[in-house]
């Protein structure tokens, strides 16, 4: 899986560093299960605190081993939480001393791969990952886990493969019609099938990137104009991005460039 620009799971937590609150590991992996797995982590947070976390319109388990850990207000409980499939935004609260790890899959991956190493992703199979990492909480226990994911993840299948080859193509920022002309599928069934496996459409998942690729200029140059940004991202125009931007990210470029400039932490 190459690499995509704007959905890494550093940039979505924006926790690549340790800080003041919360501490990040995590690891990217490699073989076959790059095919599907972003990357897994494991945070440990020093006081209690919050973090957005902004949508790549993909899904991920989230096991919680210590303390208190909240997704829009939303208790996580034990053993997994596994999120639905990122349409905005959401708040991440912790308490201190919070302890919890996590698989970040990529978009349009969770359900074919459940089919494809049931016992790996069943309910018993992420119980017993659960277990293993209340007794080893490291992130060593879940590279663990990706090589035995490795040895059992199938190639994907040819209808698969270019469905993910179109939200590869959507992610490069490539307009929806390109993006349909560059499969060899048909749009009806290219749309039913990311529909099935993301729980989001192809034209929701562009809307997503654009905002993304907006995002990650506003964090390289925060004085960028904000009508040169639409243009640079895909927008018909700077109200255009100011509407997806707020409803995707729940905040307004214009505030999120002035919370950059000012050294605010964000997402």
């Amino acid at each position: 899986m190459p690499s995509t620009p704007g959905i890494e799971l550093s940039k979505c937590l924006n926790l690549s560093q340790m800080n003041n609150e919360l501490m990040l590991q995590r690891h990217q992996p490699d073989g076959r299960s790059q095919r599907y797995v972003q990357a897994v982590w494991f945070a440990r947070s020093l006081h209690s605190g919050t973090r957005w976390l902004p949508c790549d319109g993909a899904q991920g388990i989230v096991f919680v081993l210590k303390g208190e850990v909240s997704l829009d207000e939303h208790k996580l409980t034990a053993p997994f939480h596994i999120q639905p499939p990122s349409k905005h935004a959401v708040q991440l609260s912790y308490s201190a001393d919070a302890e919890f790890a996590g698989i970040r899959l990529y978009p349009a991956r969770l359900k074919a791969l459940q089919q494809a190493v049931y016992p790996l992703l069943s309910e018993p199979g992420l119980c017993a990952l659960a277990e293993q990492l209340g007794q080893a909480p490291t992130l060593c226990t879940l590279k663990k886990w990706l090589q035995t994911l490795s040895s059992a993840a199938p190639d994907p299948s040819y209808t698969m493969q270019h469905t993910y080859q179109l939200i590869s193509s959507l992610m490069q920022l490539r307009p929806l019609e390109d993006a349909y002309r560059g499969v060899p599928l048909g749009i009806r069934q290219l749309e039913r099938q990311v529909k099935a496996q993301s729980e989001l459409t192809p034209k929701y998942l562009a809307r997503i990137y654009r905002v993304r690729h907006a995002q990650q200029q506003l964090r390289d140059n925060p004085l960028i104009d904000l009508a040169q940004l639409a243009q640079l991202s895909g927008f018909s125009d700077q109200a255009h991005l100011t509407r997806e931007f707020k409803h995707i990210l729940k905040v307004t470029p214009g505030k999120y460039a002035r919370q950059l400039s000012a050294s605010v932490t964000i997402y």
